[in-house]
């Protein structure tokens, strides 16, 4: 019989209730926390000296067991540093509303650690609070959030449990459905726990309505898959860094016992002390020293240090090799930048710059399904699908280029509020110099049509009264008409 035989028969969809929920999503969580931790773990530099050997372990135990050549942190944060959020568009329109909510809750900072944990971890979840009217929106960390998706809809998501730990050491819980938000805590503080007991909890608040009328969590995916797994950027980074690790700390080893050159001496025989048997002589090699034996079969060898070089092509292969695979550029990891043009540096970043523009099409949807929901809550009736995320771009370009560029974009007829758009400047600064642009067009306007008044003034007070004004001859008459037959 199977382990899956021997498993209790989950309860069916229609028939769960909210304890059902409950012990279901923790479950889940457990599981999604624990593979979280080993993330989070190689992002903050904790790795496991996974390739070393019995041998190794037995002659130097936890020596090396805080050391780590961390290259993980890197590859999360060179995309995550291009990555930002410069506005929203409602039905095509900047929206003053949605960039408030954005500033009211702090998103400049806490979009950077969403998406810093969702490249990280997989994913990071935004949960939207409607607050009586005034929505807050936080980002949860993948150890403490969880949600159901309904497996034959992958965008309906039927539940979200989030559980977290109080500084007074009690358990909390949350069960977000799409109507009510039912809230528990833990009989004891997890200092009281047993391990093998399972955790009581007791009601704290048995049925709040949910006014959202959806499940108020929204997940922040990094590369999803069609299974509803989403992947982390150190999943190919992992192995190699392992890697890296094994060879830096024999380079470690090397250098401590190798790394020096040792002489040895043949043919001579050491005096020793009668009674103990120690040596009582010590050959020292200095500038002022001289080395002499009496026995005419004495040598002396020199053995050269070992070259640790070896161990340096290695390391420098392996950080190569984790460029390909996370598409790091190579001048970020090797630092060997020198003298490069720009268009080198373009196409060596090429491969970021794309990585970038796909994770700001995974988490466009998010964020845009979080503004509409805060959106709601406030009183607005905002959609999903009318609400637009604008990113800033993330290639990196010289300002003289995109100047250059923009000069000539104008001359083709493109609309000046595009081009500052491609310049970098957010949807409220683009208002604005069109504000200014309007109101400078306005007094030219008007400037104008003073100077013609004038004129005309000037005109009427020059010509005598009930003379015609003088009447300009055209510049170019034309000819007769001719009468030749």
């Amino acid at each position: 019989m199977s382990l899956i035989e021997l498993e209790p028969a989950p309860v069916r969809l229609t028939e769960r209730t909210v304890v059902d929920w409950r012990e279901l999503l923790l479950t889940r969580l457990y599981e999604q926390a624990e593979r979280a931790l080993i993330y989070e773990a190689y992002y903050d530099g904790h790795h496991d000296q996974v390739f070393s050997t019995s041998k190794w372990r037995e002659a130097f135990g936890n020596l090396f067991a805080q050391f780590a050549d961390n290259w993980c942190q890197l590859i999360v944060d060179a995309a995550v540093e291009r990555l930002k959020v410069v506005g929203f568009t409602i039905d095509g329109n900047p929206s003053d509303e949605a960039w408030s909510l954005w500033q009211e809750n702090a998103l400049d900072v806490e979009s950077v650690v969403a998406h810093t944990e969702a490249g990280k971890c997989g994913r990071s979840f935004l949960l939207i609070d409607p607050n009586d009217g005034d929505p807050l929106i936080t980002v949860e960390h993948p150890s403490q959030m969880v949600v159901a998706l309904n497996p034959a809809n992958r965008r309906e998501r039927l539940a979200a449990l989030k559980q977290w730990i109080g500084d007074d050491g009690y358990r909390y819980l949350n069960l977000y459905l799409p109507d009510v938000v039912v809230k528990w805590e833990s009989k004891v503080t997890v200092a009281e726990e047993t391990g093998t007991a399972p955790v009581e909890w007791l009601l704290r608040d048995d049925g709040g309505t949910n006014p959202l009328g959806v499940v108020p969590v929204v997940p922040l995916e990094n590369k999803p898959g069609l299974l509803g797994v989403a992947h982390s950027d150190l999943q190919p980074a992992i192995p190699i860094q392992n890697a890296v690790n094994k060879l830096c700390s024999d380079m470690i080893v090397a250098s401590e016992y190798a790394a020096f050159p040792q002489r040895v001496l043949t043919g001579v025989e050491i005096p020793r002390d009668p009674e103990t048997g120690q040596v009582n002589v010590e050959v020292k090699a200095a500038l002022s020293r001289v080395w002499m034996f009496k026995a005419p079969d004495a040598k002396v060898w020199n053995l050269p240090a070992a070259d640790l070089s070896n161990y340096v092509n290695a390391v420098e292969m392996l950080i190569q090799h984790l460029a390909a695979q996370t598409r790091t550029p190579p001048h970020y990891l090797l630092a060997k930048l020198v003298n490069t043009s720009g268009e080198a540096l373009a196409v060596a970043e090429a491969g970021l710059v794309s990585k970038c523009r796909t994770k700001t099409l995974f988490f466009s949807d998010a964020w845009e399904e979080a503004i509409a929901l805060a959106l709601t809550a406030a009183g607005a009736d905002v959609a999903q699908a009318d609400c637009e995320t604008l990113w800033a771009d993330p290639e990196r370009v010289s300002e003289a280029q995109r100047v250059d560029a923009a000069v000539k974009k104008k001359t083709l007829g493109i609309p000046l509020p595009v081009i500052w758009a491609e310049l970098g400047y957010t949807p409220d600064e683009v208002a604005e110099m069109e504000r200014e642009q309007a109101s400078k067009e306005q007094a030219a306007l008007e400037a104008a049509t003073a100077a013609e008044a004038a004129a005309e003034r000037v005109t009427e007070q020059v010509t005598p009264p009930g003379t015609a004004p003088p009447q300009t001859p055209p510049q170019n008459p034309l000819p007769p008409p001719s009468t030749a037959t």
